[in-house]
């Protein structure tokens, strides 16, 4: 019987987490065949702010010796993906003190520390010109602030026309009113990206994205939220090379174990047994949003997820056990990784 953990069961939903730098081994998947360092999520709570909100950032990784990982932190205020996508910019850097990582005796590491956005980050962004082009947001703006906003309208009309926008402002407003201040406040947006520094023998940079914007101070209904996890169980399936078509099989022994049912954590730790010849499936289910389309109000989008499978043997971290098997008994690439 061996302890598996929500820590050691790690699921990564990699959107929003890159990480590059030198020497980058690509044993992707698992945590314990070298001894390198392992970020494996960077979340932002809440995942967007308005300027002068404080949001909690969490660095969460494995090192193999803590105590010698060096990790700094900072911020470009002005963080652009550019026309297309294709010309992503970090400009207006500001280095952040944070508070030293905490760590268990396996070497997972967790850092958190609070950050007030600034009040004028939505005009440090060179992703919003200081007179707007955006056809949407010039119309909206033009019908909602009037000559206020310039002609055509300026940034810097628009930015100081939300702040001094409440929540009993939109209340007070005819509903069309409404619908076009938050569609105004979801479009009126920059983002600031946080890089954290990693350094040992190799240098491994993760970045995280945090939008700013007044969406949520406003109570909009576009409002970005994290993954609320609802069920996080391991299925033990006593066949060696089991099928998802398995589970749903009652001619085939299984056992479910829990540690989230319906949304209520109910363990930081289960007993689950290890067979080699056995199976075992990771199920996740969260919360899934809907959002209006920027383009079109009355179009629907739903959220969508990828997973990127981690593990971490702490019996015998060094050991080539094959966790992921494809259902030809082959050691699984990550691209097999679909579910």
């Amino acid at each position: 019987m061996r302890y598996l953990s929500i820590a050691t069961l790690l699921m990564l939903a990699a959107v929003g987490l890159t990480g590059c730098g030198e020497g980058f081994p690509d044993e992707e998947m698992h945590f314990g065949i070298e001894d390198k360092v392992r970020p494996y999520a960077v979340v932002i709570e809440p995942p967007e702010a308005a300027p002068g909100e404080s949001v909690s950032v969490t660095l969460l990784a494995r090192a193999p010796d803590p105590e010698e990982l060096d990790i700094t932190w900072r911020v470009a205020l002005d963080y652009d993906l550019g026309l297309y996508e294709a010309d992503e910019v970090e400009r207006n850097y500001r280095d952040l003190a944070v508070p030293l990582p905490v760590a268990d005796s396996d070497g997972f590491l967790k850092q958190t520390f609070q950050w007030v956005v600034p009040d004028s980050a939505l005009l440090y962004s060179s992703a919003l010109p200081e007179v707007l082009d955006d056809p949407a947001m010039v119309l909206l703006a033009e019908k909602l602030i009037g000559p206020a906003a310039g002609s055509p309208p300026t940034k810097s009309a628009v930015d100081a026309w939300l702040k001094a926008l409440t929540p009993a402002d939109l209340t007070a407003m005819d509903p069309l009113e409404r619908e076009a201040t938050w569609a105004l406040a979801d479009r009126f947006a920059c983002q600031v990206r946080f890089r954290a520094t990693l350094l040992t023998g190799r240098v491994i940079d993760v970045t995280r994205n945090l939008t700013i914007r007044h969406t949520k101070r406003l109570d909009g209904p576009n409002t970005n939220h994290n993954a609320e996890v609802i069920n996080f169980a391991v299925a033990a399936v006593e066949k060696e090379n089991a099928t998802e078509e398995d589970l749903n099989d009652s001619g085939v022994t299984k056992t479910w174990y829990s540690f989230i049912q319906e949304g209520v954590r109910l363990a930081d730790q289960v007993q689950i047994p290890v067979h080699s010849r056995w199976t075992y499936y990771l199920s996740i289910r969260f919360v899934q949003e809907d959002y209006t389309s920027p383009f079109d109000p009355t179009l629907l989008i739903s959220e969508d997820s990828r997973n990127h499978w981690y593990y971490f043997r702490q019996d015998d971290p060094m050991s080539d056990h094959q966790f992921f098997v494809t259902e030809d008994g082959e050691e699984a690439e990550m691209w097999d990784l679909k579910e």
